[in-house]
């Protein structure tokens, strides 16, 4: 018998969202890109993202600093 192929598990980045929204500043691409996303998505591609987005973050952390 062969198991058929289950639909994949969605993830609330709302938190993430509100978190980039009252935190970073106006003219972050992180912040864009993370306010760009849909609310839910599949958790394997938020494992993928959040990598991402720490990357970024570290970035731009790093280009304001004096």
């Amino acid at each position: 018998m062969e198991s058929s192929p289950q639909a994949p598990e969605f993830v609330s980045i709302v938190d993430l969202k509100n978190l980039a929204r009252t935190r970073l500043p106006s003219s972050s691409a992180l912040k864009d890109l993370i306010l760009s996303e849909p609310d839910y998505l599949p958790a394997e591609e938020v494992r993928i993202k959040v990598k991402m987005y720490s990357r970024l973050l570290y970035r731009e952390l790093d280009r304001a600093s004096p």
